[in-house]
């Protein structure tokens, strides 16, 4: 250990890409601000980029899989770029839902545990979330898929 990599004592640490605190664990303000600034992609090799520095924070984004669909359309091997009013509209509302300011609360085994699944014909999604003793209830993590075209048919 080194100790001015040491951090004791403190209110908050950044640790790997995100900032953990008493009331749990959210984005550093870096990369919001890298995602919220990201420019509208050009090509499928742009588009791939920031997809993949989302689905770093895939726990924070709620309906990921549902909104962000018309994006991971392009990414299709058969598909041809094209970026329409769709496809602008899925960027800007996923960059929202990240800056969104999602904060996670820590898991405590003392909490009851709530789940929450949904379903659409592009994805599928839940939450698990704590429910405290005043009845409000706090997400510990987000999970969202973009189904393939084949569990499409299921």
């Amino acid at each position: 250990l080194k100790r001015n990599k040491c951090h004791i004592g403190v209110p908050e640490v950044e640790f790997l890409g995100f900032l953990i605190n008493a009331s749990g664990i959210s984005p550093t303000p870096s990369k919001l601000k890298a995602i919220k600034e990201a420019p509208i992609p050009k090509d499928k090799a742009e588009l791939q980029a920031f997809l993949g520095l989302l689905n770093f924070y895939n726990l924070f984004l709620p309906q990921k899989a549902t909104i962000a669909e018309p994006l991971h359309r392009l990414l299709d091997k058969s598909a041809t770029w094209t970026w329409g009013r769709k496809e602008a509209e899925a960027f800007s509302k996923v960059k929202a839902l990240l800056t969104s300011k999602s904060i996670l609360v820590q898991y405590n085994e003392t909490l009851p545990l709530t789940l929450t699944c949904d379903a659409s014909p592009y994805g599928i999604g839940a939450v698990l979330s704590h429910k405290f003793p005043n009845n409000e209830e706090a997400p510990i993590a987000y999970f969202s898929k973009t189904l393939s075209k084949t569990q499409r048919n299921y």
